[in-house]
Protein backbone atom coordinates (compact mmCIF):
# COMPACT_ATOMS: atom_id res chain seq x y z
CA UNK A 1 0.00 0.00 0.00
CA UNK A 2 0.90 3.64 -0.51
CA UNK A 3 1.48 6.02 1.94
CA UNK A 4 1.51 9.99 1.05
CA UNK A 5 4.73 11.65 2.60
CA UNK A 6 3.77 15.04 1.46
CA UNK A 7 0.95 17.37 0.82
CA UNK A 8 -0.39 17.70 -2.47
CA UNK A 9 -3.70 18.89 -4.48
CA UNK A 10 -5.49 16.70 -7.47
CA UNK A 11 -5.56 18.30 -11.20
CA UNK A 12 -8.67 17.38 -13.69
CA UNK A 13 -7.18 17.67 -17.58
CA UNK A 14 -9.72 19.88 -19.26
CA UNK A 15 -9.23 18.36 -22.57
CA UNK A 16 -12.37 16.72 -23.56
CA UNK A 17 -10.93 13.51 -24.72
CA UNK A 18 -8.47 12.81 -21.66
CA UNK A 19 -10.14 14.22 -17.98
CA UNK A 20 -7.51 12.72 -16.28
CA UNK A 21 -7.60 12.85 -12.50
CA UNK A 22 -3.78 13.72 -11.57
CA UNK A 23 -2.17 14.49 -8.19
CA UNK A 24 0.53 17.39 -7.87
CA UNK A 25 2.47 18.76 -4.83
CA UNK A 26 1.14 21.94 -3.19
CA UNK A 27 2.84 24.86 -4.07
CA UNK A 28 4.67 27.38 -1.56
CA UNK A 29 2.39 30.76 -0.49
CA UNK A 30 2.46 32.92 -3.55
CA UNK A 31 4.51 30.15 -6.08
CA UNK A 32 2.88 28.83 -8.80
CA UNK A 33 4.12 25.62 -10.86
CA UNK A 34 3.79 24.24 -14.82
CA UNK A 35 3.21 20.57 -14.97
CA UNK A 36 2.04 18.44 -17.59
CA UNK A 37 -1.18 15.98 -17.96
CA UNK A 38 0.29 12.91 -17.35
CA UNK A 39 -2.28 11.30 -20.16
CA UNK A 40 -2.31 13.40 -22.88
CA UNK A 41 0.65 16.06 -22.81
CA UNK A 42 -1.66 19.12 -21.69
CA UNK A 43 0.44 22.10 -20.17
CA UNK A 44 -1.22 23.46 -16.83
CA UNK A 45 0.04 26.15 -14.23
CA UNK A 46 -1.80 25.74 -10.63
CA UNK A 47 -2.46 27.24 -8.67
CA UNK A 48 -4.44 29.99 -10.24
CA UNK A 49 -3.71 33.60 -8.51
CA UNK A 50 -6.07 36.03 -8.64
CA UNK A 51 -5.09 39.91 -8.82
CA UNK A 52 -3.91 40.27 -5.38
CA UNK A 53 -1.99 36.91 -5.23
CA UNK A 54 -4.45 35.49 -3.62
CA UNK A 55 -5.45 31.82 -4.65
CA UNK A 56 -8.29 31.18 -7.13
CA UNK A 57 -9.86 27.46 -6.02
CA UNK A 58 -12.67 27.00 -8.34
Amino acid sequence: MAKLIRPSWAIRCTQSSCKTLFEVAKTENGKQQEVVCPNCGEHYVYPILDEQGNYNEE
